[in-house]
């Protein structure tokens, strides 16, 4: 028995996801069994209609007293009221980014390469993924 990648139909082993974990498929979309994907079989391969996530950043440094996470970003934009995903070892979270902080000042764009900090609901550790959902 098999689960379906959402994006490209690959099937991944049930077995993978025994402890609730999700897998990173070779296409780049993430595959658990919480988000309903449905069992591989033949004729199986349709899409799921999830939103679509891409990567922007990464996180450089988290302040717990203050819960902010420093961010790169390291492709496109991010904007205040964009949603963000935030993945990592232990860390998988998504909220809205309500301010954007550089070096004190609020902004309202960061673009590649710009180092922000940003308000998070949850704690992020260094090395986590950022991905804002939907959008282009």
């Amino acid at each position: 028995m098999a689960i379906t990648c959402p994006k490209c139909g690959a099937g991944f082993d049930v077995t993978l996801f025994q402890f609730g974990h999700r897998v990173r498929c070779h296409c780049g979309a993430w595959v658990d069994l919480r988000r309903g994907h449905v069992l591989a079989g033949p004729g199986n391969r349709k899409e799921m209609g999830e939103m679509s996530e891409k990567a922007i950043g990464v996180v450089t440094h988290y302040f717990g007293k203050i819960q902010v996470a420093g961010i790169r970003v390291t492709d496109g934009t991010l904007r205040p009221g964009d949603t963000i995903h935030i993945v990592g070892h232990t860390s998988d979270f998504t909220q809205t980014v309500d301010s954007i902080e550089v070096d004190g000042q609020h902004v309202d764009e960061a673009g590649p390469g710009t180092l922000i900090g940003i308000k998070v609901v949850e704690h992020a550790r260094e090395h986590d993924a950022v991905y804002r959902v939907g959008g282009e």
